[in-house]
């Protein structure tokens, strides 16, 4: 399959970054001075345990241990009860099956239940190689970062869900980013074959190399995470 190799950055070309507006303007002595919900900081914890854990690739271990030190102080926590977009529909099918993976699966599943409802779920730009019907079957949204519950310019955690046999589009990462699958996934690196990863399953992704994923017969759910800038 032709593969996207070699195109330069440009603004906007790391299709899960699709920002509707810059991020908030958080002052340095506000940072830490909020408390983070407990579900969002169990479930950090307990994602960023398997990130760093020994079977992880050191690549995606470094970058996701930098989220991390920056997490131990908090952005700008989003008031709760504003108007937002429900969760995509079939999340649900792949939190069930996530929870039934296993016993360190479990609460993570759980953790994000609680958190799903609360998120601003985004519909992305669809580009190349994607599915035909991808502006219906898939949606991202940041935890942690920019729009996200918590605001915060200096890193992003996000989470991406795609519908049953969706294909994301091939796009150049402007940053280093790490990810986590929390469910089968297929995902082709580079100029790398395509290659079938399981739930748990870390990698990491570099700053101008392509990425792809695609998911089959279940739907796919993937946290991933990446610092915005170095300060």
């Amino acid at each position: 399959m032709a593969r996207v190799v070699g195109r330069p950055i440009k603004p906007g070309a790391d299709l899960l970054l699709n920002d509707d507006e810059k991020p908030a303007y958080i002052r340095l002595h506000d940072i830490g001075r909020e408390r983070r919900s407990r579900p969002l900081q169990e479930f950090l914890n307990d994602v960023g345990g398997l990130m760093l854990s020994a079977e992880a690739p050191a690549v995606a271990s470094f970058v996701a241990g930098k989220v991390l030190q920056r997490l131990l102080k908090t952005g700008k926590v989003r008031p709760e009860g504003g108007p937002l977009p429900g969760a995509p529909e079939g999340l649900d099918d792949a939190i069930e099956h996530l929870a039934k993976s296993g016993r360190k699966y479990e609460a993570i599943a759980g953790q994000f239940q609680s958190l799903a409802d609360k998120l601003l779920w985004r519909r992305g730009r669809s580009g190349p190689f994607a599915s035909l019907n991808f502006g219906n079957t898939h949606s991202h949204a940041v935890l942690v970062g920019p729009g996200g519950m918590e605001e915060r310019a200096d890193l992003r955690v996000g989470v991406i869900y795609m519908d049953r046999y969706t294909r994301f589009p091939d796009h150049v990462q402007t940053q280093p980013r790490a990810f986590i699958l929390l469910s089968p996934g297929e995902i082709c690196l580079g100029n790398s074959e395509w290659f079938s990863a399981g739930i748990g399953t870390v990698f990491a992704n570099d700053a101008g190399q392509s990425f792809a994923i695609r998911c089959t017969a279940r739907p796919l759910l993937a946290v991933w995470c990446q610092i915005e800038r170095e300060t």
